[in-house]
């Protein structure tokens, strides 16, 4: 067969095909999905919105990992339901065949040719001058990716048209239909792409190599063969991400059972109620009805179904210190910042139970409720609840350094180093204190009076200040702008100074020696930089959670410059 048929030039179709696919997939990426993102948010309100979310941006898109991956991220960072979520899968799905209307009408109506040398030349040309990273840059690899998918079709079809003139063709016809399938779900899982299963199907058909019963079994079994990438994927994945791996599988599995067994009744269908007799137009429109099948079976039962998945993948303690950021991929920077967003928030939580523990004050006639629930293990000791800080912070810093390096939207930028900054504070703000336990421990128990009143005035400054920094995190208060970040400022720096002011004028009545003295500074200052630290934290948050950054100068504090321990 090799001495008609040139078997290097199909193989070197496929090979533009799917390269031309991840260039495509790459320009997108590069171009960034703020746009997509919000969208996904607004449209997956309920399983039917997800749906129809789904199959519209895979369409535009054409990229269902790309879309998967993002809808992914967003139900590990509870942005989005898992029940929603699935109806966006379930979309995915359909929008995946948009390629293959796309293609049929493009590529088997007109020149190719005519089409993908121009691309070629403005995709190549712009891909090798341009500054690689800036957004033309990227808009070349997409003109780029359509060029190469378009010249690995023509390929192909030279290839299965030379095949069909110098073959007997008829040796690959006459199998059982489910020989066909399995043939179609084996190829697609080696190649990883399920829109090549149906280009070079599409190519086939179109050269008389199989006829359209087989066809339509080799889709059957391309569509059933692409739910091995994100199996295999989610191996070791969180659970929400193997449950939403699962249900693509399940989803796609039943489906195409589904389908197999109704293939001549779909086929009539479209002949004779669809009048589409075109085989090409035939096998597209296969595709696309018997995924709106799948859906129009499995959207009413998308609650039930929810709960099968969450028995089949149970939750399981990971050891992570951070619940979330730890569920989420940092390639997705909307959802990355999501989760940093409410691991933010655990940290400033302990961080302020570890403060008034360390005043032996009770956190929980202190702290709001909703501060205190899922507030995570409890420490008994203060070695125990700094560490159990610092774990947190070490985790989240970590994870906003690989965010950081995967954003590539300004206002994802500057969030991502935004947490950073609050992180790194309330990471001090905890060390700060830690630093003068002891200090304050022989403090409260000393018996100078003048030590004693100047401790209760340490106790009664972190009470405020923690009271007032989880009032602002938690009860969601109105008026917390710039305005009320600076004025707090003052009144932080007031007491710091008030408190120098009591400790020397406590030294000049001799009840205080210069060891003692010293101490008391040591401490005031501890305190007063622990002080400014957990409110640039909350500040952080308070504006995370508007969804927006101040952009007056006095909304950061900057610490005085004290941004470094």
């Amino acid at each position: 067969m090799s001495k008609y048929v040139d078997i290097w030039g199909f193989v070197a179709g496929l090979g533009l095909f799917l390269f031309g696919m991840y260039m495509l997939e790459q320009g997108l990426r590069g171009l960034g999905t703020r746009t997509l993102k919000i969208v996904l948010r607004a449209g997956t309100r309920s399983p039917l919105r997800g749906v129809f979310t789904g199959a519209v941006a895979t369409a535009i898109l054409q990229s269902s990992s790309l879309v998967s991956m993002i809808v992914l991220a967003f139900v590990g960072a509870g942005i989005l339901e898992l029940r929603n979520a699935l109806g966006v899968i379930f979309g995915a799905n359909l929008g995946t065949t948009f390629k293959g209307w796309l293609v049929t009408f493009v590529g088997f109506t007109f020149d190719l040719g005519a089409f993908a040398q121009p691309l070629l030349a403005v995709g190549a040309l712009g891909t090798v001058f341009l500054p690689q990273g800036k957004r033309p840059y990227f808009y070349a690899n997409i003109v780029l990716g359509l060029a190469l998918l378009l010249m690995g079709l023509d390929q192909m079809k030279a290839g299965f048209e030379s095949l069909a003139q110098n073959v007997d063709v008829s040796v690959l016809q006459g199998h059982a239909p489910v020989v066909y399938l399995i043939a179609g779900a084996l190829f697609t899982a080696v190649i990883q792409s399920s829109s090549a299963s149906m280009m070079i199907l599409l190519s086939a058909l179109y050269s008389n190599v199989i006829d359209m019963h087989a066809a339509a079994a080799l889709a059957i079994g391309a569509d059933l063969g692409t739910t091995s990438t994100v199996l295999l994927g989610s191996i070791k994945g969180q659970p929400d991400k193997r449950r939403v791996a699962l249900s693509h599988f399940i989803f796609n599995l039943v489906t195409d059972v589904i389908a197999f067994m109704m293939l001549p009744a779909l086929l009539w269908f479209i002949a004779n109620m669809l009048v589409i007799q075109d085989p090409l137009y035939t096998l597209v429109a296969f595709h696309s009805l018997f995924n709106l099948v799948g859906i129009v079976l499995f959207l009413p039962f998308v609650t039930p179904f929810e709960r099968l998945l969450r028995r089949l993948v149970r939750e399981h303690k990971e050891g992570a210190a951070c619940e979330f950021v730890s569920r989420v991929s940092h390639t997705v920077p909307d959802a990355a910042i999501e989760a940093a967003r409410q691991d933010l928030r655990k940290l400033l939580r302990h961080a302020l139970i570890y403060v008034l523990e360390t005043f032996r004050i009770r956190p929980e006639g202190v702290l709001p409720a909703p501060a205190l629930v899922s507030a995570g293990a409890r420490v008994d000791t203060h070695r125990d609840g700094y560490e159990y800080v610092k774990a947190i912070a070490g985790e989240l810093q970590a994870y906003t350094y690989r965010a950081q390096s995967a954003a590539t939207e300004p206002e994802d930028t500057r969030e991502i180093t935004q947490i950073s900054h609050a992180v790194r504070n309330l990471g001090y703000a905890t060390k700060y204190v830690k630093d003068v336990r002891h200090n304050l421990s022989d403090f409260s128990d000393t018996e100078k009076n003048a030590i004693r009143e100047i401790y209760m005035d340490f106790h009664k400054q972190m009470l405020d200040i923690c009271r007032r920094t989880a009032a602002i995190a938690w009860d969601d208060p109105e008026e917390t702008g710039a305005q009320h970040f600076l004025e707090l400022s003052r009144d932080l720096r007031g007491t710091y100074e008030h408190t120098i002011a009591d400790i020397y004028s406590s030294s000049h009545g001799a009840e205080l020696g210069s060891t003692e003295i010293g101490s008391l500074l040591n401490v005031n200052r501890a305190l007063y930089l622990a002080s400014l630290g957990l409110m640039e934290g909350v500040r952080v948050l308070r504006e995370l959670d508007r969804t927006s950054i101040m952009q007056t100068p006095e909304a950061t504090l900057a610490l005085e410059a004290h941004d470094v321990p």
